[in-house]
């Protein structure tokens, strides 16, 4: 049996993503969130805005668990607000749960991430990859440094049994920017479905550990 550690687990892609793991029967999900997904998974309640939670969701996962196969950093925030209107309190909580959970997690549950040869799966954006979009200069901040922490993983984890993979993802129909926004996705269809990026997350993951995609960017087509 597989054992996924998956961040932003209770919706959107971590929700997909941890539906399509179950199909496959081998594979253990450790959900980490504030909400317990409604699904089978080890749910560990964690807070990725609090340093504590994160560490004593570490200790348990430690305790626990003797390997771990990948850790799956799906969690995140969008942060929109206009240049003028920018808080400290959003940009706080917005590189908490982008930047500052991921890392902290990955270095607090490293040893034991080198000792299992566990993949580690940044899902970024592709806002990441430009200069972004009006009113989401945070949210375009926050993608651009995990890739530059997938860049450092990759280099510090070379001589181990580890992939590090960066996952670009297009816009998605998810609840994400509805959730801070309150507004509905206009025209969804033309918006990736997250079951599909899912599959693809799998895929990756499923490969031959001599094959690492270092970094993916999905894009979506709208004609």
């Amino acid at each position: 049996m597989k054992n996924i550690v998956l961040t932003g687990a209770s919706d959107g892609l971590g929700k997909e993503f941890a539906l399509k793991c179950l199909k496959e029967k081998n594979i253990n999900i450790i959900a980490l969130c504030r909400t317990q997904p409604k699904y089978e998974c080890d749910f560990i309640k964690t807070d990725l805005t609090d340093e504590k939670s994160i560490e004593n969701t570490c200790s348990i996962i430690k305790e626990k668990y003797k390997k771990i196969d990948a850790v799956i950093n799906c969690a995140g925030l969008p942060g929109v607000q206009k240049l003028e209107e920018v808080t400290y309190d959003v940009l706080d909580d917005l590189m908490k749960v982008n930047v500052l959970a991921p890392i902290y997690l990955i270095t607090q549950l490293i040893t034991l991430i080198k000792e299992s040869g566990a993949d580690i799966l940044n899902v970024g954006s592709t806002i990441g990859t430009k200069a972004g979009y009006p009113d989401q200069i945070a949210y375009t901040t926050s993608k651009w440094a995990i890739r530059g922490t997938s860049y450092n993983l990759q280099l510090e984890l070379k001589k181990y049994n580890c992939r590090v993979i960066q996952f670009n993802v297009g816009g998605m129909n998810t609840r994400m920017h509805t959730k801070w926004t309150g507004k509905e996705i206009e025209h969804p269809e033309e918006w990736m479905n997250p079951a599909d990026i899912a599959d693809l997350m799998l895929y990756i993951l499923n490969l031959p550990k001599m094959i690492e995609v270092s970094e993916i960017t999905i894009n979506r087509k709208v004609v």
